[in-house]
């Protein structure tokens, strides 16, 4: 049973938090005005390292479970994976979601895979697989996986670049979040809609 104090400089609050299954790190994000990525050592309660406004519009922070030393920060526009170096320092590769070319996408949730690469799902349908080693971004699907807006959420194998639906489940509210557990066992899903 742990019962720690974090004493940074965040003047406001958190937009997220995440720990990781490797080691025992704990990294934040805080609002306005520093908008700080913040690395600590929750078992000593120990700051290791801030980047200060590398967290301008992230909305979801998420260890790579492969990889502990790995932190995806997703924002509205933009997902960063910041590579934990020994000397205490955050190193970053950003993807910016502006294609002119192309529909613009509005990420709003990711998830790590096996080879330690991001699902990003995007509020217009969209489900990206993102590869943070050569910045390619491949568009898996188009409007087959939105469990954001229709209350509907679908359970998805993937097989390569081929992805399949097994199970899909009526919800009795939009979600706005949808975190795994580290073993994978569990789904938790929360919904920013209060019903009376």
């Amino acid at each position: 049973n742990y019962k720690c104090f974090f004493a940074g400089n965040t003047q406001l609050d958190y937009t997220s938090l995440t720990l990781s299954d490797g080691e025992p790190f704990l990294a934040s994000c805080s609002s306005i005005p520093d908008f700080s990525i913040t690395l600590w050592n929750w078992e000593k309660a120990e700051l290791i390292c801030t980047r200060p406004q590398g967290g301008r519009d992230v909305i979801y922070l998420e260890f790579n479970p492969m990889n502990c030393l790995q932190l995806c920060a997703l924002g509205t526009t933009t997902l960063t994976v910041w590579n934990i170096e020994r000397y205490k320092m955050l190193i970053a590769t950003q993807l910016v979601f502006k294609q002119p070319t192309v529909a613009t996408v509005t990420p709003s949730t990711v998830c790590w895979t096996v080879t330690s690469q991001l699902c990003v799902g995007c509020a217009e349908g969209y489900l990206l697989l993102v590869d943070p080693q050569s910045l390619s971004i491949s568009v898996l699907r188009f409007k087959y996986f939105n469990v954001f807006q229709e209350s509907v959420m679908h359970c998805l194998e993937a097989k390569g670049t081929q992805i399949s639906i097994t199970q899909t489940w009526q919800l009795e509210r939009s979600v706005t979040t949808a975190v795994v557990s580290p073993n994978n066992s569990t789904l938790l899903l929360s919904a920013n809609t209060v019903s009376t």
